[in-house]
């Protein structure tokens, strides 16, 4: 099997509109990101272990999105990305229903923020962002299709704007 030949089996064709969509993966993982690094500085102040977590969060997010817009992403990169985000989510989820299992907040459920918000939709934006590039059906559904359609760069715009003054305007809450 030739390079290309093993590249071709794990990776999805990339149109046009699916190499804009990843762009706003990429946008959207990065303004993810900066919501976690600007979280850090509060959780730092709760728990130094909540601190260093949201710093990794903060470089994860923000390095995967920088690398998806280097160089073109494999099908495996793309949907571990999404599912680490998803992994947040319910993370972040946990914390607002039950609390988490550890910390000096141990069990005690945080309060849901603007931040919190923006961070969590981006994240599950950017998973169906991923599910429609990576799977031709989706591509045919109302909605999943919006995504990568004529409107896909005025929708990615809109939501990486609506995370940057969620950033600015809307404070952490705890």
């Amino acid at each position: 099997m030739t390079s290309h030949e093993a590249r071709s089996a794990t990776s999805s064709p990339r149109t046009p509109e699916i190499a804009d969509a990843v762009r706003i993966v990429a946008g959207v993982s990065i303004a993810a990101g900066l919501i976690h690094a600007i979280a850090s500085i509060d959780h730092f102040t709760h728990w130094w272990a909540y601190g260093v977590f949201f710093l990794l969060l903060t470089y994860g997010q923000v390095l995967w999105g920088v690398a998806l817009l280097r160089r073109p992403a494999g099908d495996r990169t793309l949907r571990n990305g999404a599912l680490a985000n998803i992994a947040i989510v319910v993370v972040w989820l946990y914390s607002r229903t039950i609390g988490l299992p550890l910390g000096p907040e141990a069990g005690h459920r945080q309060p849901v923020g603007v931040m919190d918000v923006a961070a969590s939709l981006d994240q599950l934006v950017l998973a169906a962002y991923v599910a429609a590039i990576l799977t031709p059906r989706l591509r045919a559904v109302r909605g999943f299709s919006a995504l990568l359609g004529r409107h896909r760069v005025r929708i990615g715009m809109a939501l990486s704007s609506a995370t940057f003054f969620a950033a600015l305007l809307g404070g952490h809450q705890h």
